[in-house]
């Protein structure tokens, strides 16, 4: 058997059951499910919610900031809650196979890397409030966001269509690459701008390092999300 995409299509039910099924408590791995969903969800929700906060710091809006930065860390704290039961309640009681344990365990940490992520993002942007934020700023966000939004379907679709599942997995990377793009023309303009004093372009350059990390980490997880559908297929 390849390991083509096409040859994907109609095994989705049995690649789920050897990726996520199990002889363990079926109690426990239908709660594994619902919290690797909220996981996904929170991770898009926190990249959306920074691409807010780029456009209303570039707007001069700072108590939306101020908000964002609030919401964006509460919720990783909620994501570390999240994880923290995964592995505690779910992982560590026998809920799967050891190497399906494993894999759940791997995918967890990438998904908590891309909130992580978020949050720094965030935070950095905070300390450079009193700065006029470039528009490269914004749309570097924006593909970020992009990229966690391909990424939340991504992970739904491993329990339904695994073809869908390698297709999005595939996009994040073209948009990863668009992000890429705009880092290297912001660079462009830093550091060709005569009116840019060295400190900002210091601190735009750190700064959007920081916000690209949420599309390279999404295209982390999207690799090991395929990896996972090509070893079962």
């Amino acid at each position: 058997m390849t390991n083509r995409p096409e040859t994907i299509i109609g095994e989705s039910q049995m690649a789920f059951s050897k990726i996520f099924g199990g002889s363990g408590s079926k109690k426990l791995q239908k709660r594994a499910e619902e919290l690797l969903l909220k996981l996904s969800k929170s991770l898009q929700s926190a990249s959306a919610k920074l691409h807010v906060g780029a456009k209303a710091w570039a707007e001069n809006n700072i108590g939306t900031l101020e908000e964002i930065v609030g919401e964006i860390i509460k919720i990783e704290r909620e994501s570390d809650r999240i994880k923290e039961e995964l592995i505690d309640n779910i992982l560590n009681r026998g809920a799967f196979l050891p190497q399906q344990t494993q894999e759940k365990h791997k995918l967890i940490i990438h998904m908590d890397t891309v909130i992580d992520a978020c949050e720094d993002a965030i935070r950095l942007m905070w300390v450079g409030r009193n700065k006029q934020a470039p528009k490269l700023i914004i749309e570097i966000a924006e593909k970020c966001w992009r990229c966690t939004d391909l990424l939340q379907d991504a992970i739904k679709y491993l329990y339904s269509d695994f073809a869908k599942t390698i297709g999005l997995s595939r996009e994040i990377d073209k948009v990863r690459e668009e992000a890429r793009d705009l880092k290297f023309r912001l660079y462009e303009r830093l550091f060709n701008d005569s009116e840019c004093s060295p400190k900002n372009a210091q601190y735009f350059y750190v700064l959007a390092r920081r916000i690209i990390e949420v599309a390279l980490r999404s295209e982390e997880a999207a690799d090991f999300i395929r990896s996972l559908v090509m070893k079962y297929s």
